[in-house]
């Protein structure tokens, strides 16, 4: 397994996004640590937060339901329907959507956030990235919680990481073809139809239909995970290192990003998402 620090352009140190500390270890594993969540991030969620949800070909089109005001509503009906757990891994979806496009400008999603057949959590992959001009495939799982009165914040995010990476291979182990039906669907809504083509050609051979390439060793992994802690009690850049190493050496998969974020709490993000379908 190779480092990875190919797949961060030159532009990525030129990044600043107010209020988010953000730290990366030589191999590109990266840590952003959401300290004030402030105007700079809430305003790249009301630009983004309807291509995430819908997908950005989708989004593009001039309909009422793929509206700003329409997708907070569609959001908040299925957030405020969810058990803790569940809210606290939506939010940290909606940040990894958010944040992730600025931080790896190579890479592309393909996902679309709703889940299209009923109002409840997306079901298949999390995200799934592609590197265009690379014309690889890079799968995500995003683990989100609060670390135990008995562990540290490096300590609860690595378990978080080996959530994500666990359940990962789980899914390339399970063989489940629906999986990329799923997300073949997902990339015309994000790309359009024309330049779709592509993409679903390398999804396809990533998929159990090609019993040659069904093993997690064949495939990329972006393992995100989203710590709700203090500042007081920060994450190290030094654990996402750690991990990177382990799964290096196990080398449960072709490559691997490990990517964390740190926020205190989850409840003000729905907050404001709240305070915005309210505004006239």
């Amino acid at each position: 397994m190779r480092c990875l620090l190919y797949i961060l352009k030159c532009e990525w140190w030129g990044v600043s996004i107010e209020g988010v500390v953000i730290e990366q270890s030589e191999e590109g594993n990266t840590l952003c640590k959401v300290e004030d969540f402030g105007d700079a991030l809430k305003q790249r969620i009301r630009q983004n937060l309807t291509a995430i949800a819908h997908g950005a070909a989708t989004a593009a089109e001039p309909i009422l339901q793929y509206s700003y005001k329409h997708t907070l509503k569609s959001f908040l009906e299925r957030y405020s329907s969810k058990d803790e757990n569940t809210q606290k891994g939506m939010i940290g979806e909606l940040l990894s959507h958010v944040l992730i496009p600025d931080l790896f400008q190579d890479l592309t999603s393909l996902s679309v956030y709703f889940n299209k057949e009923e109002r409840s959590i997306k079901k298949g992959f999390d995200i799934i990235y592609c590197n265009l001009s690379e014309k690889t495939t890079w799968y995500s799982e995003v683990k989100s919680g609060h670390k135990s009165a008995n562990d540290n914040s490096d300590q609860a995010n690595a378990i978080l990481l080996e959530r994500a990476s666990t359940d990962l291979r789980t899914k390339f182990s399970e063989g489940r073809d629906s999986l990329w039906n799923s997300a073949l669907t997902d990339v015309t809504l994000v790309l359009g139809s024309e330049k779709a083509v592509t993409v679903k050609q390398l999804l396809s051979r990533d998929s159990p239909l090609n019993e040659a390439n069904i093993s997690s060793q064949d495939k990329n992994a972006l393992l995100i995970s989203v710590l709700y802690e203090t500042p007081e009690n920060p994450v190290s850049i030094g654990c996402l290192q750690g991990f990177f190493n382990e799964l290096k050496k196990n080398g449960h998969f072709k490559e691997v990003i490990v990517f964390s974020i740190q926020k205190e709490a989850y409840q003000s993000v729905a907050t404001f998402l709240e305070e915005e379908a309210q505004d006239d």
